[in-house]
């Protein structure tokens, strides 16, 4: 009785061993080659090469994509690359809050030492279209 309670309880046992055990998500590494865009259908990591190479952005998702210099996309949202360090572009202290004339339309602007943008909008002080971060 024993010995059949024993083959009983292994044949159990391996039975849920073989019906899933513990599972394991496998993760991938998705990196294109330079200037190539990659695309990748399982839970995988993307990365994009942004600037001169010393900077990059990731995303991790079911379905992910990665063009260098521009950016990464995951599950449909995508994540540009930052902008290029400040360079030629006139201060957002000295834009924000003056008039613009084209709603929705964007301006870059340094911000300290890095480039942002300021988008042509309204607020709630007044009806004019002025720049708003």
């Amino acid at each position: 009785m024993k010995r059949s309670l024993a083959v009983l309880a292994a044949v159990i046992g391996f039975s849920l061993l073989g019906c899933g055990g513990t599972g394991t998500e496998e993760v991938m590494e998705a990196t294109p080659e330079a200037g190539e865009e990659s695309t990748v259908s399982q839970f995988a990591t993307c990365t994009a090469t942004c600037g001169n190479g010393s900077t990059s952005v990731s995303c991790s998702g079911s379905t992910c994509s990665a063009s260098d210099f521009q950016g990464v996309t995951c599950n449909g949202v995508f994540k540009p690359c930052p902008p290029p360090p400040c360079s030629g572009y006139p201060t957002c202290t000295s834009l924000l809050n003056t008039y613009c004339s084209v709603e929705g339309a964007e301006q870059a602007c340094c911000s300290g030492t890095s480039t942002t943008f300021l988008t042509c909008g309204r607020n709630s002080t007044s009806p004019r279209l002025q720049w708003l971060y």
